[in-house]
Order: structure tokens, then sequence, then C-alpha cells
């Protein structure tokens, strides 16, 4: 890559390669949107990744700042053989089924079990979809679209290294595909926006097909008849702007035996005697608390003025994800188009 025509793209710094880097994440929005400021990509279901790639070798970090290479080594071996002395991506690792659909829970059981990938019946592609750092620029203040179009220039993509398609025009026909095909719904980019390491950006929106969010387990109730020896329902909760914990009710329905199982097993690990809300709950009497650090992604039908969910249902447990980015989306950006 001319080094000359990167100095010229506004925004970029001359820097170090950074040895990790935390992703952006995006804001929820309410419904599709059409913008000629936006153009937009596919939601992915499964691991953000950030590759690092250096002197032909590679490194493949999660959200959390986990080296994850040795669990995905044919991704690894493709990151490490770009055409690139240093460079820096995000994307999403996704395992399809043999529907060529993403299935998120074959990913955690590749990662949870360390599966070979020559065994398994279904592939682990690493969905590449933005330019961070290239040969020495830091390119995360540049504007989305020179990033992209970088990295269409650098990218080589393989058997298992895929690069997101990008999207323009009417963002309901889009979104409505994105849902046809089996994805989750569609991530919404401004054309101009930077990379803000870390932190959640209304210049990313997330589009999705079901109301859906990550929780925090906060504790939970005590289990009656079949579930006596499990619990009864998980009292679930967000961080508010501060930083404290706010109440989003619980969830009792979505569990099978081996997720009461597995839930249990991990939950008494965290058993705590202080409850995590600065706030007094319903029904603090007959609540187990916990320490504030698991994930559970919950659909549910709606949320109720006081920030409740109404008919919430369990989905799975996130082990991607840390408690400390699991925010309440006090009011999801609304756009018409």
């Amino acid at each position: 890559m001319d080094k000359t025509a990167l100095a010229k793209i506004p925004g970029v710094q001359k820097a170090p390669i950074p040895e990790r880097l935390a992703p952006m994440l995006a804001t929820l929005t309410g419904k599709p949107f059409t913008d000629p400021d936006w153009y937009f990509e596919p939601k992915l279901d499964g691991y953000r990744i950030i590759a690092f790639i250096q002197d032909g070798r590679a490194m493949l970090q999660s959200r959390n700042l986990h080296d994850y290479t040795d669990h995905f080594p044919r991704v690894a071996a493709e990151m490490a053989a770009q055409d690139v002395h240093e460079a820096v991506v995000d994307g999403e690792l996704v395992a399809l089924d043999e529907n060529n659909r993403p299935c998120f829970q074959c990913l955690q059981q590749h990662v949870k079990q360390r599966l070979s990938e020559d065994s398994e019946r279904y592939a682990l592609h690493y969905y590449v979809f933005d330019l961070l750092y290239l040969d020495g620029w830091d390119l995360t203040g540049a504007p989305q679209s020179a990033r992209a179009e970088l990295l269409d220039k650098v990218l080589k993509p393989g058997s298992a290294v895929k690069a997101v398609r990008r999207l323009d025009g009417d963002g309901a026909t889009i979104f409505a595909a994105a849902i046809d095909t089996g994805m989750e719904g569609v991530i919404a980019k401004r054309r101009d926006a930077a990379y803000l390491p870390g932190k959640r950006s209304n210049d990313w929106l997330k589009i999705k097909g079901t109301l859906s969010d990550e929780f925090i387990i906060a504790g939970y109730t005590a289990g009656h008849g079949a579930r006596a020896g499990a619990f009864g329902s998980l009292v679930l909760a967000q961080h508010e702007d501060g930083g404290k914990l706010r109440h989003a009710g619980n969830v009792g329905t979505g569990f099978n035996d081996k997720s009461l199982t597995e839930m249990k097993h991990k939950m008494e690990k965290l058993k705590t005697t202080k409850s995590p809300f600065t706030e007094k709950i319903p029904l603090e009497s007959t609540i187990t608390w916990l320490k504030p650090e698991l994930v559970a992604e919950v659909k549910f039908a709606e949320r109720t003025r006081e920030g409740n969910l109404r008919v919430p249902v369990f989905l799975r447990l996130r082990d991607d994800k840390n408690a400390t980015e699991v925010v309440a989306h006090e009011n999801p950006v609304s756009r018409t188009g």
C-alpha cells in the first residue's frame, strides 16, 4: 500500500501498532431507515474478533481482550498470510451450520470443547468489516468510508476469511433481506464516522429482527416443583449512566434441563449476601444475590415505562461479553426515512 496515499487520508496518524484494542460498539435503534449518509452491513451472530497482523504472524483478540488465536488456527493462518507488514482489522467470527446459516451454539461448543476445525460439520468464517491500522498508520480517526475503501484494497479473502458486504439503498428492503437469509438484522454505519475503540456510538446503529438485549444476572429466585433443585427466575439488570445497576425485571422461561444445570453451576460460584442494586427492588427477601458478572441474552415483547421487560424469554449466556459493557438503552435512537 502506498504510504504517501495513506498519509493524505483525513484523520490518520503515524503510530506504533497497538498491543490490544477494544472494539467500537453499536447502539440499538428501533427500525430500519434510509439515508444516503449511511450504509448497511448484515448483523452477524458470532464472536467479535480484532485481528492483529505483524511480520507474518496473527493474533485473534476477543472483545474482552483475550487471546483466541488457538481456538481458530485456520483463521489465524489466513490472516497471517495477508499482504501487509502490520495491520489491525475488526470483524465477526461466525459458525455456519449445515444450512449455511449462522449458529451461535455451534461456535460456543467449538470454543468450550476446543474442537478441531477439521472435525466439525459446520464452517468457521471470519467476516472482516473494518481496517483500524495499516503499516505504521493509525486509521481509527479516518472516516468510515475511507477505512472501508482501504479494506477492499488490502484484504485478501480465503476459505475462512471473508469480507463483509456493504449495502446501499432502501433500509427497509435491506433489513428484510437480511432477516430472510437468517441474519439477526443489520448494522447501519455513518459514512463519515471515526472508529471509537471501546465506546458505544450513535454512528453505528444495530437494527434487530426481534427485540433482544444483553442483561447482567444480578441474582435468582428459588425454584419449585420440577425446578426445585435449580432456580425459578433470573433477576436482570443493566448499567445506567453513572454506572449503577437498574433492575430490568426477571426471566423464568426459555430454559431446558441442560441450561438450568449449567446456569446453577455458574451461579453457585458467584453467590453473595449483598444486593448489587442501590435501591430496593420487589421481593428482595426471596432473591439469592450474585456478583454481577454473568451476562444473558434475553428476548422480549417490549419494555414498560419503568424499564422492565414484558414476556421475556432467556436465549443464552454470552460468555463473550463483559458485564461492564451491558448498558440500558434509555431512549433507543429513532430514525425515519
